[in-house]
């Protein structure tokens, strides 16, 4: 049976509103998007801070100056142990539009040394397993808002 005219109007009318709700919701997409990311730069951000704190201090014993402060070192493969506490402090995250930046912003310009190592020192990953950590949760994260805010546009 072929629909008549009236119905096929009715079918338009209904999947032009659709379009139009969807075209609505996909411009939501970016806040949402960065939103999500944001809270995920904090998880990494917060989950570094916690990794210096809590890292075995089984590396080697430094005394600073004469008389003073002893710091012990972490072993390599492990997160930095905290010294002055200047690599934690600069660990921050930036957030723009539908993308985010984490790491030493500003105050520790050694910090790549530590994550990568250099000739003399192995290195003390803090970054990257802390990225690696939360990576499928923050995809997750987008990839379902993205989504709600998709079906929301056949909803309204």
């Amino acid at each position: 049976m072929i629909p008549d005219s009236k119905e096929l109007g009715k079918l338009n009318k209904k999947l032009d509103k659709i379009g139009q709700n969807l075209f609505k919701a996909a411009k939501e997409i970016p806040d949402s998007v960065t939103r999500e990311l944001a809270l995920g730069a904090n998880d990494i951000r917060n989950t570094v801070i916690t990794s210096m704190r809590d890292t075995p201090k089984t590396g080697r014993h430094y005394r600073r100056g004469k008389g003073g402060k002893v710091h012990i070192a972490s072993s390599p493969g492990n997160p930095p142990a905290i010294d002055y506490g200047e690599l934690v402090r600069s660990i921050m995250f930036n957030v723009g539009n539908m993308e985010v930046e984490v790491g030493s912003i500003g105050g520790a310009p050694y910090s790549i040394f530590l994550e990568e190592g250099t000739e003399k020192m192995e290195a003390r990953p803090f970054l990257g397993p802390a990225v690696d950590k939360h990576e499928k949760e923050i995809l997750e994260r987008v990839g379902n808002t993205a989504f709600e805010v998709i079906k929301g546009g056949f909803k309204k």
